[in-house]
C-alpha cells in the first residue's frame, strides 16, 4: 500500500466546506446522542452525583467518531445497525472514560473538554475517578449482557474491548505519551498506535463481529481502523500547536513539552504524513470488500473536520 496522498489532499480539503450527512449518518448521530440509563444504587446524594458525572462526559459535544464506526462496519456488511448499537456505545463509554483520565490534574490538568469544563473541574477530582473507572466497567457490562449478539459475539467483543483498553492499547499508549522511551518519529507513531489507533481498531472489529464477519476481512478493516486512529491523532497534535482553545474546545499547547510527530518534523509534514495514513486507511478499506460508500465518505468528511479545525 503506497498511500499516496495527492488524491486524499484534494478530497480533504478544509475549504470544501463539511458534507450534509446521509440519512442514515444522520440516524446514526441521533442513535448514538442518547447514551444508555446509568444503573446504581439509590442512596441519595452520592449515587446521583456519580451518575451525573458519567453522564455529563457522555453527553458532551463530540464527533462520536469511534462509534459511528462501528455502526456504518456493521452496517457495510448487510447488518442492521441496531445489532451493532451495544458495541458503539461501550466504544463511546470507554473513549469517553479515557477523556476524563486523560484531563485530571496528574495527566495532563486540562480544564476545557469539548467546549465545556472538564470533568474534575465540574465534580471534583474523586467524582471524576470514580466516573471513569464506572464507565470502564459499564461498558464491559454492556456488551457481557447484550441481547443483540450471540454468547459467542458477546464473549469476542469483551475480549476485544478490553485488549484495546489495558496494557496493549490505550493505558500503554498513555504511559508511553507520559514517559517517553525515545523521541524518533517512529517511537512517537507507536505511541499513536497504542493511545489512539488501538480503540478505533476494536471498533472497527466489534462493527464486523456484530455483523458475524470474522478472518481476514475483519483484520484488513481493523488496520484500516488503526491507520484512520493514527492519522485522527497527528491531526490532534496538529491542533495542540495550530488551533486555538476556542476552535479546539480543550486547552491548546498542552503537549509542547512531549515529543510528537509535529515537534520532530514540523508541521507541513506532518500534516502529510496523517494524510497518508488516512489515504492506506482506505486502501484497507476497499480490500476488505466491505459496502464502503458510507465509510468513504465518512473518513473523508471525519478528515475534513480535522483539518479545518487545524487550519489548513
Amino acid at each position: 500500500m503506497n498511500g499516496d496522498t495527492v488524491d486524499i489532499n484534494v478530497l480533504t480539503c478544509p475549504s470544501s466546506g463539511a458534507a450534509q450527512p446521509s440519512a442514515l449518518l444522520s440516524d446514526l448521530i441521533v442513535a448514538l446522542a442518547h447514551a444508555p440509563a446509568i444503573p446504581g444504587i439509590e442512596d441519595g446524594a452520592s449515587a446521583e452525583l456519580l451518575r451525573k458525572s458519567m453522564h455529563y462526559s457522555l453527553e458532551l459535544r463530540g464527533k462520536r467518531a469511534r462509534g459511528l464506526l462501528v455502526l456504518l462496519i456493521a452496517e457495510g456488511w448487510n447488518a442492521p445497525w441496531q445489532s451493532a448499537l451495544d458495541c458503539a456505545h461501550a466504544v463511546e463509554m470507554v473513549h469517553t472514560s479515557s477523556l476524563i483520565v486523560d484531563d485530571l490534574p496528574s495527566m495532563d490538568n486540562a480544564s476545557l473538554r469539548r467546549g465545556e469544563p472538564s470533568n474534575h473541574e465540574k465534580f471534583g477530582e474523586p467524582t471524576a475517578v470514580l466516573a471513569g473507572i464506572s464507565l470502564l466497567s459499564e461498558a464491559l457490562r454492556l456488551l457481557a449482557s447484550s441481547k443483540e449478539l450471540s454468547p459467542g459475539q458477546r464473549n469476542d467483543a469483551v475480549a476485544c474491548l478490553t485488549s484495546a483498553i489495558g496494557p496493549v492499547g490505550m493505558a500503554a499508549g498513555q504511559m508511553r505519551d507520559i514517559y517517553p522511551v525515545a523521541s524518533a518519529v517512529e517511537d512517537v507513531e507507536f505511541t499513536h498506535a497504542l493511545k489512539t489507533g488501538s480503540l478505533f481498531a476494536a471498533a472497527a472489529e466489534l462493527g464486523c463481529i456484530a455483523a458475524g464477519i470474522d478472518g481476514p476481512r475483519k483484520w484488513m478493516l481493523s488496520d484500516y481502523g488503526m491507520l484512520l486512529g493514527k492519522a485522527f491523532q497527528e491531526f490532534d497534535d496538529l491542533i495542540d500547536v495550530a488551533a486555538p482553545t476556542q476552535a479546539s474546545g480543550k486547552d491548546a499547547q498542552k503537549d509542547k513539552d512531549k515529543p510528537t510527530v509535529v515537534s520532530i518534523v514540523g508541521r507541513e509534514v506532518a500534516a502529510k504524513r496523517a494524510l497518508r495514513q488516512v489515504a492506506m486507511s482506505l486502501e484497507c478499506l476497499e480490500a476488505s470488500c466491505i459496502q464502503s460508500k458510507e465509510l468513504h465518505r465518512f473518513t473523508l468528511e471525519l478528515t475534513r473536520a480535522m483539518r479545518r479545525t487545524v487550519g489548513k
